[in-house]
């Protein structure tokens, strides 16, 4: 911002400068009409016209980027908000996470239980399965020792 201000004020002596020097009066034309004024004064009236049209250009730019600044700044705490939720939603899926592992290792103990008692209970089917064929077996020969 200084470099640009200090080759603004080197510029504006140049102009100042010339238009001391081209001080005669002239004779302009603007739409139809004819003055008769001083070139320096001409100068002047341009450099101050384009001054302010750069500067005009300039606000118009500095608007536009602060206006882009401004949403720019909106997404980003959108986003901020979003990284958040999503970092909390991450901790309840991990405790979720654990909490049915938990669960899993609990049911898998069960399972293994259940297996074990399935394990014991179809050893007993099958020794009342042995004893009752036994008994069958003695219940089909007790009649012919009767007879």
């Amino acid at each position: 911002m200084r470099i640009g201000f200090i080759i603004s004020l080197i510029f504006a002596i140049l102009v100042a400068l010339f238009g001391i020097q081209n001080s005669s009066v002239i004779s302009v034309n603007f739409f139809s009409t004819k003055f008769n004024i001083s070139l320096a004064l001409v100068i002047f009236v341009a450099a101050i016209i384009g001054a302010i049209v750069v500067t005009l250009l300039g606000l118009q730019k500095e608007f536009k980027l602060s206006r882009d600044n401004k949403r720019m700044t909106k997404k980003s705490k959108n986003f901020e908000n979003e990284i958040e939720t999503s970092k909390s939603e991450i901790v309840d899926l991990k405790i979720e996470n654990e909490s049915l592992k938990s669960k899993t290792e609990a049911l898998q103990i069960v399972i293994e239980a259940l297996e074990t008692k399935n394990k014991t209970f179809n050893d007993e089917v099958s020794s009342l399965n042995v004893e009752i064929k036994r008994l069958n077996t003695n219940l089909t020969n007790e009649p012919e020792s009767i007879n």
